[in-house]
């Protein structure tokens, strides 16, 4: 399937990318539109709205990672740098940039964290395809989230946030349940539900589960934006996902129950069809630490997901390859025009 096909005009006006809270609103009072795929019928509204499309024994499945700075202050041979990740591979090595260039930049230098001493970032070979990009090991691996949590910033022109606003406003790019740290851009599909949305799904008989996937690539690893000529020669960097005891065995009961299984977000929807590979529609599925490098496009067969909650994408991106691939190619993009023609979506 030609790439082109998912090209629409994109206003970024149109499609504010930033929390909406961080306007003045509340999170639950953006625009949604509700898509029927069994009736290819639309049905614009606002989120606040949206326990209305819900049904009693539905399960809500929520990804309770959160987006961490990604930038720290680095020293070596007399001068500080900053070293931003971009990227996390399963073999605990990561993608990275150094900012400013500097002449000792090469394969075997090794840096030291100003903020936290104990921690090291050793440079093994730049990213073949990406300019300005290396592989690089930080030791020990088990302090780089704790140091990012309580040291770093942002230097990212991947993610569209104020610095004045990350720096004392994160908690509105946080989902209100995220409680995981670990991501390196935005899980914003659970941005939208409040306390109080959450609470009132409950009332309504609405189960929910937690699971984790942290968003390990950012699009300077170009795993959103797809530049092949066909979709199906793109491919997508894997992210680390957990899936525990508890949400395998909520997850499991609904599906041999027949109750639908809503997944807030694309990776929901990636780790829950990872489990699901190859299996029966109601068996069970296992509780499951690892990596996902699924790519889901017009043509798979869903098994695990009845219901998906995303936000809007870009262009050409893979996830609205992925939203097409669920709700039919031809009713995602007449849509997406529709919303273009609309104007302002918040």
């Amino acid at each position: 399937m030609r790439t082109e096909e998912f090209d629409f005009e994109w206003d970024p006006k149109a499609m504010p990318q930033d929390p909406v809270s961080l306007r003045g609103k509340s999170r639950e009072s953006g625009k949604m539109l509700v898509l029927d795929r069994s009736t290819e019928a639309s049905k614009h509204t606002v989120f606040s709205t949206i326990c209305d499309f819900f049904r009693p024994g539905d399960l809500l499945v929520l990804n309770d990672s959160y987006m961490l700075s990604n930038t720290l202050k680095f020293h070596a041979n007399g001068t500080d740098v900053h070293v931003t990740v971009y990227g996390h591979e399963q073999d605990n090595t990561a993608i990275v940039s150094i900012e400013p260039d500097q002449p000792w930049i090469a394969p075997g230098a090794t840096m030291t964290s100003t903020d936290e001493p104990a921690l090291s970032c050793h440079l093994l070979e730049p990213q073949q395809g990406e300019d300005g990009l290396w592989r690089a090991q930080y030791e020990p691996i088990e302090l780089l989230m704790p140091t990012l949590e309580l040291y770093g910033h942002r230097l990212d022109e991947t993610v569209p946030l104020n610095p004045g606003h990350w720096k004392n406003s994160r908690k509105d790019y946080r989902a209100v349940y995220a409680k995981t740290p670990g991501s390196l851009e935005i899980p914003s599909a659970g941005l939208h539900f409040s306390k109080a949305i959450l609470d009132q799904a409950v009332d309504k008989g609405v189960e929910i589960a937690y699971i984790t996937l942290h968003v390990g690539a950012t699009e300077t690893l170009a795993i959103r934006h797809i530049s092949e000529e066909e979709i199906e020669n793109h491919k997508v960097r894997s992210e680390y996902f957990e899936v525990g005891e508890t949400a395998a065995a909520q997850i499991s009961k609904a599906r041999a129950e027949g109750r639908r299984v809503i997944a807030v977000g694309t990776t929901v929807m990636r780790t829950l069809e990872t489990l699901a590979q190859g299996k029966n529609k109601r068996a069970p599925l296992p509780a499951q630490k690892g990596w996902t490098g699924l790519y889901i496009y017009p043509g798979f067969d869903f098994r695990a997901v009845d219901v998906l909650l995303t936000n809007l994408h870009r262009p050409r991106s893979s996830h609205i390859v992925l939203t097409a691939a669920f709700a039919g190619k031809d009713f995602v993009m007449r849509c997406y025009d529709e919303i273009a023609e609309r104007g302002d979506y918040e």
